[in-house]
């Protein structure tokens, strides 16, 4: 169909759902007209519809009556009284769900049609930049014409990678960017205490870092190469490589996204 035949409705007008208004209309995919915002806290809407002049529902009845896709943004302990305000209402017919609630299963949206389309989309909070990433799960009733505006929609502020449904608790651990602000923290503590001003350790770090990576995404090497390739035998680079795997790096990096998953896992219960 075309993003610019769409009209867009918000259930729940928090900061999530500001991030995507914005890149939406900043990056020109949609106008505000094609926005309605809908939120129990009226000064909410207000401050929307005047930040990007979008329109306001009275409630969310009368924001999913004006719209064909339908964003649900949430907390997870008001989704089921969202879905049974939607079912008594029955009003939606051929809408197209996207949810952001965590821990909310495409199943649950089930009772409101069988055949509804429905999307779960966990964007990550980087996307506030547009510079995110997105895991989108479709249910089966997605038409082709449906998941390519859900991922236009989605590249206004990053990337997307399509998932089964059940991996979304991993991506909830393995996408946030607090172990990344650990880790680049933790390097700039550590060249602190070599005696480093803090200014300097910032800059070398995050240098490091962007250069590194940007070496891995242009180059045909693998992580594992490069990282041999920076590794002189009996230099630096191989007794800190030593050190952080005596001290189980690796390890622990791996059950913290484990035991993440794990706790994006209790939401659904």
């Amino acid at each position: 169909m075309g993003l610019n035949k769409r009209t867009i409705a918000f259930i729940g007008s928090g900061h999530i759902t500001e991030i995507i208004i914005d890149n939406l209309i900043n990056n020109k995919k949609i106008i505000p007209a094609q926005l309605i915002a809908s939120d129990p806290d009226n000064r909410r809407t207000a401050f929307l519809q005047q930040k990007y002049d979008v329109q306001t529902a009275i409630n969310n009845v009368d924001a999913v009556k004006r719209a064909d896709i339908v964003f649900i943004n949430v907390l997870p302990q008001v989704a089921g009284q969202i879905i049974d305000e939607l079912y008594q209402a029955s009003i939606l017919k051929n809408h197209l769900i996207i949810s952001l609630v965590a821990g909310i299963s495409i199943n649950r949206y089930q009772k409101l049609g069988e055949k509804l389309a429905v999307v779960r989309a966990l964007p990550n909070s980087p996307s506030r930049i547009g510079m995110g990433i997105t895991a989108l799960a479709f249910n089966d009733f997605v038409s082709l014409s449906d998941r390519s505006d859900v991922e236009e929609i989605f590249t206004s502020f990053g990337q997307y990678v399509v998932i089964k449904e059940e991996l979304i608790n991993a991506v909830t651990a393995l996408s946030t960017p607090a172990n990344v602000y650990l880790f680049f923290q933790s390097l700039i503590h550590a060249g602190v205490r070599e005696g480093i001003d803090r200014e300097n350790a910032t800059a070398i770090v995050y240098q490091t870092i962007v250069g590194s990576m940007e070496m891995w995404k242009s180059g045909d090497l693998s992580l594992a190469e490069l990282s041999a390739q920076a590794s002189t035998p009996g230099g630096v680079s191989v007794e800190c490589l030593y050190t952080l795997e005596k001290n189980a790096f690796r390890a622990a990096l791996i059950e913290a996204i484990h035991n993440g998953t794990q706790k994006a896992a209790t939401f659904s219960k």
